[in-house]
């Protein structure tokens, strides 16, 4: 507890144990602002790499029990050694109230997971903070591509009294469609959807675990497509919470899918792919380098078929390719985020790992 003259600041930990009945309780619902939401209690409480004692969030209430910040931790799986580890997945402080509890929230962290903690996808300002604090940083550069025209979706966005004109732009983006977008497709680069990862793709993942940061199998793709952190039908008391919740959950559409992509019968590929509201990403994807060029047409492929309007991806052979295929995409807009981790990690070799895109939380959303 922190105390000065005109403040009394509380720290509470809820575990992972506890998500599920803390998002039933009055304090929950009753609280000026939620750390979390119920599809992310549920999906936290699934966790294979969990255990009910872990602390999954801080919260930090002022002397009236208001969250005026919080912060979130996942507790992950690598490759790099057996020692535990940890994802910080939400750091969130109220402008006015909560500025005092910024560092305090942050160091409550650092101790419960002593520091073994990645950061996945910081703001420039967080990631100079957590260099600060002796993490090492890294930029990873990434590529959004644009399909099709989906100006219904991102004006509204953007400027919020357009969402009356909905329907008209829906219409012009028809039209646009119809004269511009791109529909070829090569038939013979196949890819299939399937429940869990067979012992042909086993096998084949096998010789991609020297790069693998965490692992890949059909435990961590049964948690990951079965737990979403998003809601496509909320009921009243979701979209009440919506409101006091400072992240976006609630969406029209959101599926997680698992392609096995073949050529002439031969798997040359594995994808994991999330599509929101027609735009995709590519949190998991394995193949060789030859098969790049492949790959990505069968990705393609999908995408045309979902009528997808979007990719975005960080993965270098991925996103080198995509430069070549200036007369397949309409746009392309670069990207960065920024990625933090602890010094002894680079002498466990992280360095020769590959960041996948849906590293920590970015695959449930």
């Amino acid at each position: 507890m922190l105390k000065n003259k005109n403040l009394i600041m509380i720290f509470r930990e809820i575990k992972v144990g506890e998500l599920v009945d803390f998002v039933n309780t009055v304090f929950y619902k009753n609280a000026n602002i939620v750390p979390i939401t119920p599809q992310r209690a549920i999906s936290q409480a699934n966790n294979p790499y969990a255990q009910p004692n872990d602390v999954a969030l801080v919260l930090a209430l002022n002397n009236k029990e208001e969250i005026i910040g919080f912060i979130g931790i996942l507790p992950g799986k690598t490759m790099l050694t057996d020692e535990r580890f940890f994802w910080n997945t939400c750091w969130w402080i109220d402008p006015e109230k909560g500025k005092i509890a910024a560092m305090p929230l942050f160091y409550s962290m650092l101790k419960i997971t002593k520091s073994n903690l990645i950061f996945f996808d910081l703001t420039p300002h967080t990631a100079s903070i957590v260099a600060k604090m002796g993490f090492m940083t890294n930029s990873i550069t990434g590529t959004k591509v644009f399909l099709r025209f989906n100006l219904n979706q991102i004006l509204p966005k953007k400027y919020a009294f357009l969402a009356i004109l909905k329907p008209i732009l829906k219409f012009f983006d028809s039209c646009l469609n119809t004269m511009f977008a791109k529909k070829s497709a090569k038939k013979e680069l196949n890819y299939q959807v399937i429940k869990c990862l067979d012992a042909s793709m086993e096998v084949f993942l096998s010789k991609f675990k020297p790069t693998m940061l965490t692992p890949f199998d059909n435990t961590f793709f049964t948690w990951v497509s079965n737990y979403s952190w998003l809601t496509t039908q909320p009921n009243e008391f979701e979209t009440a919470i919506a409101k006091k919740y400072y992240f976006s959950y609630i969406t029209q559409s959101f599926v997680v899918e698992l392609l096995k992509i073949t050529h002439q019968n031969e798997l040359i590929g594995i994808f994991v792919v999330t599509c929101r509201d027609s735009e995709m990403k590519i949190p998991y994807c394995f193949f060789d380098d030859n098969a790049t060029e492949k790959v990505l047409e069968a990705i393609f492929n999908y995408a045309y078929n979902k009528k997808i309007t979007t990719i975005t991806t960080f993965h270098p052979k991925i996103k080198e390719q995509l430069k070549l295929k200036k007369n397949t995409v309409l746009f392309t807009k670069q990207l960065v985020k920024h990625v933090g981790y602890p010094k002894q990690f680079e002498t466990l070799g992280i360095t020769n790992k590959l960041f996948q895109d849906g590293e920590g939380d970015a695959v449930f959303t």
